[in-house]
């Protein structure tokens, strides 16, 4: 394996972090815009989603520093993952004490790098929207926001800054949603196309049934 000349391992512990604090908003967005119904009951409560550890496609939890293994953030893997742990221990705790039923969040590393971060709730979806929806005829340009249909999923795409010569640039960011008899998976991720992210909220909800 070749070596390559990479950014110090602070910056790219930072550059990671960077990327889970940069969706936070779009996180919080979607658990406060999402208005799933809140379920009423001992038995929605006694129910207990439990993430697995890998995803179809090369999915692997960030909670487990092997993930990182030939990824920019290999010798930052310990660290990561440990913060991870934490994360999810702590999302798994709130979700479902704030929402009323039954909630899991895991974070997951694709190609050693990608962040991809996942929800499920024992809820029906169907209210998911970003803050604004702009007209791209009024804004002039491409909008910054998208809401569309992929697949079985529902996704907001969000765009940065981007040549119209050159025809739509990619999203910066894709959030989607899929829900099915009663459950609701939400993924999002920067740099992974958004049918990969229904296709794997599709197979995570067949595999969350059969469990």
């Amino acid at each position: 394996m070749t070596s390559r000349t990479s950014a110090p391992a602070s910056g790219r512990a930072a550059t990671w972090i960077g990327i889970a604090i940069g969706v936070i908003t779009l996180g919080l967005l979607a658990l406060f815009a999402i208005a799933l119904p809140k379920a009423v009951g001992d038995e929605h409560q006694a129910v207990r989603l439990v993430l697995p550890d890998t995803l179809p496609g090369g999915y692997a939890a960030a909670d487990d520093p092997a993930a990182f293994e030939g990824g920019d953030y290999a010798d930052q893997a310990d660290s990561i993952a440990e913060q991870e742990r934490s994360n999810s221990d702590y999302g798994n705790r709130i979700l479902p004490e704030v929402l009323g039923h039954a909630a899991v969040t895991r974070t997951y590393v694709l190609d050693g790098s990608k962040a991809v971060f996942v929800q499920v709730f024992d809820a029906e979806g169907g209210a998911f929207a970003p803050n604004s929806i702009p007209d791209p005829e009024a804004s002039g340009g491409a909008p910054a926001n998208e809401v569309t249909n992929v697949g079985d999923g529902v996704c907001i795409l969000s765009y940065g800054q981007g040549s119209t010569d050159a025809g739509p640039p990619d999203p910066v960011f894709s959030q989607c949603q899929v829900s099915r008899d009663g459950r609701t998976v939400q993924i999002g991720a920067s740099d992974v196309d958004a049918d990969h992210l229904v296709a794997t909220a599709d197979d995570l909800l067949d595999g969350l049934r059969d469990s």
